[in-house]
């Protein structure tokens, strides 16, 4: 949005001592009122050859052509802004930012490590809506040129999680390489949002009771499930 703003300064400025000139010069001319002047502006139907000075007449045109320059100029600004890469990025960002504020009923993704992928490529298969935080600035920037709603920055911030819907978020999945991040975020979501449903990751069993004990619905310790399924495997094949 500042870079359409800051691309768009100039033309702005530049249209608007452009107006003040044609309404004084109007003004002056038929000894009409300031809004009248401005209405011939853009309405320059509205004047009457027959009643009007020739000077007038040659002004009215000027304006005309000069009406259509400021738009061709500002159309050109537009349109150079979106189609270079920071106007790309800048677009980007705003579909972004738009479709985080609108997203109801989703699910909250903390970290696109290995496991927050499967749980975002889980969540695009059942179709259900979901928004993912993530710290590292290089992956974020290839999420958003992805066109995946995303919040950068540091999940176990209450602004970050707010700037992801967390009020109106359904469930969280934290999934973080860290205990005590986890720990924290499961801590503070809950009292962001008491009814919401947390699932996040653990990588030790004391971690995982106190997750639990601070409002978290399921608790994952990845290395112990992946060793009850290789157990399950092994008793599988022991029978055979």
């Amino acid at each position: 949005m500042f870079l359409f703003l800051r691309r768009l300064r100039l033309p702005v400025i530049s249209f608007a001592v452009f107006l003040l000139f044609c309404v004084l010069a109007y003004t002056r001319l038929e000894k009409i009122e300031p809004l009248d002047a401005l209405f011939w502006i853009f309405q320059p139907h509205a004047i009457h050859p027959e009643k009007v000075h020739d000077a007038t007449k040659a002004l009215s045109l000027v304006i005309y052509f000069g009406v259509l320059a400021f738009q061709i100029w500002v159309a050109e600004r537009v349109f150079s802004v979106i189609f270079r890469k920071e106007g790309r990025e800048a677009w980007k960002t705003m579909v972004n930012e738009a479709t985080l504020d609108n997203i109801r009923d989703h699910f909250i993704v903390c970290g696109y490590g290995e496991v927050g992928r499967t749980v975002i490529e889980q969540l695009k298969r059942m179709k259900t809506p979901f928004a993912l935080i993530e710290r590292d600035e290089s992956i974020y920037k290839g999420l958003l040129s992805e066109g995946i709603p995303v919040v950068h920055g540091d999940a176990s911030r209450k602004a970050v999680l707010c700037a992801a819907g967390i009020d109106r978020a359904q469930g969280i999945c934290i999934l973080i390489d860290s205990d005590t991040d986890n720990l924290y975020i499961t801590v503070t979501a809950k009292a962001l949002n008491p009814k919401l449903r947390i699932i996040t990751r653990a990588g030790k069993d004391r971690y995982a009771r106190a997750m639990k004990n601070s409002g978290a619905d399921e608790v994952i310790i990845p290395e112990y499930e992946g060793g009850m399924m290789i157990g399950r495997m092994i008793t599988k094949y022991s029978n055979v």
